[in-house]
């Protein structure tokens, strides 16, 4: 998480705010830990936490007044220069989309996305961060859910079997059904694809060899190392 804000203080200009949620246990060395300029935003803990930290996603427009609202997850870094623009085309918010019959045969994303939404999905919407949607988007999903299944949003994904959820890929599948023509959608692999940051994995851990690469990314090229 360091590393993933050192690279939004270095690269990114024009945003509105940067905000951190964190649940209340850890929310300490957290707030340690992010600098001035980060807002740090509290949520409840969660017995499962990867559960959890698609709930506070869910409910992202309730933490900011922004009307795009960008997710960076810790281990997502910023590796050149990034304004509000860039996660726009044509003024649209874009979106990176995989034909699921592209992917490999390990996609547990997919059985949760079609039970939640009720109807079969046709693409992976994780292919490529940051991901970037209106504020409407969040409250949509929300009164679907309680249409569909008697109860509110944060209670279904806690109440999901472990990795039985796929925030991102319910956001995109719900944008790609009822706003298509609000975004751009590009399809995965080709050279048009827009590349702002590098994904890592955050339980692979820091060797040696990584910690050097992120240094050289958040560190100005007039700065120490």
């Amino acid at each position: 998480m360091r590393y993933a804000l050192a690279a939004v203080e270095r690269w990114c200009h024009g945003f509105a705010d940067v905000v951190v949620v964190s649940p209340n246990t850890g929310s300490a060395a957290v707030r340690r830990a992010i600098g001035g300029d980060v807002r740090l935003t509290v949520c409840p803990d969660y017995r499962d936490d990867y559960l959890g930290q698609q709930v506070t996603k869910l409910y992202a427009d309730e933490f900011t007044d922004a009307d795009l609202i960008c997710h960076l997850d810790s281990d997502v870094v910023f590796d050149r220069p990034v304004s509000p623009a860039d996660l726009l085309d044509a003024g649209r918010p874009w979106i990176v989309r995989k034909a699921v019959g592209l992917l490999g045969r390990h996609r547990p994303w997919l059985a949760p996305t079609e039970e939640f939404l009720g109807r079969p999905v046709a693409y992976d919407f994780m292919q490529q961060p940051p991901f970037t949607y209106p504020r409407g988007l969040y409250a949509e999903v929300r009164a679907l859910c309680r249409e569909r299944h008697g109860i509110p949003l944060a209670r279904y994904v806690a109440g999901r079997p472990p990795r039985g959820f796929s925030e991102f890929n319910v956001l995109g599948a719900h944008a790609h059904t009822a706003h298509r023509t609000a975004f751009t959608w590009y399809d995965a692999d080709t050279p048009e694809v827009p590349r702002l940051c590098r994904w890592y994995w955050s339980r692979g851990g820091i060797d040696a060899a990584l910690r050097r690469e992120l240094d050289a990314l958040v560190t100005a090229p007039d700065e120490p190392a």
